[in-house]
């Protein structure tokens, strides 16, 4: 059985052009892969407070934390074991003023933590998380590369790629659903035309 930690960053649910996409994907995947699915609107994931600051330094220290240090620790710690032990992972990001929704960029913030999803040696830094990662981008306009070059305004792109290399997930596809505040046709033909794609990437995983 195959573990797929499905991680959604829209609060528009099946609304959201890019669960749709996913659920193209879903679709398409073996009886063999088990979906969590991990909605960050609704997760009431934990705010960074003193306490958990202050016992990031000292996990990274090696040295002991007080009990309220160690009973918000836990928090973050859950929200870690949930993502590196997952085989493989499906994200659905839409775009928000060119980046990443504030929840994904909460949740990457909360459960990135050397000794915990990297670590780093002579060599640099190396992930502890692995597994196959898709990528599933909505955006209201085109954002695609141009002339060979990244669309100067896409910051969802650099930044997840960077992310996700950081803590160890290989290969990392990308599907952009664009377009689509042009309206329920031109989403359709959006979600049509990658389909394909989809399609494929969901065979290649369990």
């Amino acid at each position: 059985m195959t573990n797929l930690l499905y991680i959604n960053a829209s609060p528009r649910g099946d609304l959201s052009a890019a669960n749709q996409a996913a659920l193209i994907f879903t679709d398409a995947l073996a009886d063999s892969v088990q979906v969590n699915r991990l909605d960050l609107f609704e997760a009431k994931l934990p705010e960074v407070t003193l306490e958990i600051t202050a016992a990031k330094m000292k996990f990274a220290m090696g040295l002991d934390l007080d009990e309220e240090e160690a009973r918000q620790w836990t928090a973050i710690t859950n929200l870690v074991s949930q993502f590196v032990e997952a085989d493989d992972y499906l994200f659905t990001i839409p775009m928000w003023n060119f980046n990443i929704p504030y929840k994904l960029k909460q949740y990457i913030d909360l459960i990135t933590h050397p000794g915990l999803t990297f670590t780093s040696d002579e060599n640099g830094p190396r992930g502890l998380a692995s597994g196959r990662a898709t990528l599933i981008y909505s955006r209201g306009g085109d954002y695609s590369p141009k002339d060979g070059k990244p669309d100067p305004f896409d910051f969802q792109s650099p930044y997840m790629n960077a992310w996700t290399r950081l803590v160890g997930l290989d290969p990392v596809s990308e599907v952009r659903v664009q377009k689509t505040m042009a309206g329920p046709d031109a989403l359709n033909e959006t979600l049509d035309a990658q389909k394909s794609q989809l399609t494929v990437l969901a065979k290649e995983m369990g």
